[in-house]
């Protein structure tokens, strides 16, 4: 009798520990999607990301308020991937960017009559981009930029420099790419013909896995 009693309290038991288990189905795998993907294959540490302008649009840095300084119709920034956690809705990606280039620029300000370079200085910077509402970017560093303007009087060197160190914008999927509008630069040095400030605006797409192969998805 007392051996069926424990038989009895010992299959309850069983019964009671079979409710409580989930129902997982046979070699199904908790998913855990990581903030940059290419497709559903995710973004490795250490791959490399390169984004050129978006076709037809220009990369410019103008006197705010207006559309006269410089604009540029070839531009690259690119880098590699240091981290890309699991994306939470407010997770980061990020990794450094050591290539930030212009070319094909031209001036429309009166007395400029070219511009012969306009580079940016202190590389490398930090991308980070956020999984959260939005999708913000933020470029980090000591970020300056250099226009070298041909002007009626020879050569103008006018160095400008981001006052807090980022340049802020936004990702998008749809279509895949990197928006930065109006962020402000100060001038550092250079003559009269060189603005006292400056606003960059640019758009950067689609944001390639050269690594993988493909174009970069935020979730």
């Amino acid at each position: 009798m007392r051996n069926r009693t424990f038989a009895g309290i010992a299959a309850l038991a069983a019964a009671g520990a079979l409710l409580v288990l989930p129902a997982v189905p046979a070699g199904a795998a908790v998913s855990a999607t990581p903030v940059l993907t290419v497709g559903t294959t995710p973004v490795a540490v250490g791959d490399s990301l390169s984004a050129n302008l978006v076709s037809g649009t220009f990369a410019t840095m103008y006197n705010p308020g207006t559309t006269t300084g410089v604009k540029c119709s070839v531009s690259t920034i690119g880098g590699s991937v240091n981290s890309n956690p699991t994306a939470t809705g407010s997770a980061t990606a990020s990794g450094p960017v050591n290539v930030l280039t212009f070319s094909g620029c031209t001036s429309n300000v009166v007395g400029v009559s070219g511009v012969n370079s306009l580079t940016m200085s202190n590389l490398p910077y930090t991308l980070s981009i956020s999984d959260s509402a939005g999708f913000p970017v933020t470029l980090t560093g000591s970020i300056q930029a250099v226009v070298n303007l041909k002007t009626l009087a020879g050569n103008a060197l006018c160095t400008y420099s981001s006052p807090t160190g980022t340049l802020n914008g936004n990702a998008t999927n749809t279509p895949p790419q990197i928006n930065m509008v109006n962020q402000g630069f100060t001038k550092l040095s250079g003559p009269s013909i060189c603005f006292a400030s400056i606003n960059f605006s640019a758009s950067y797409g689609p944001v390639t896995d050269t690594t993988l192969g493909g174009a970069v998805t935020v979730n």
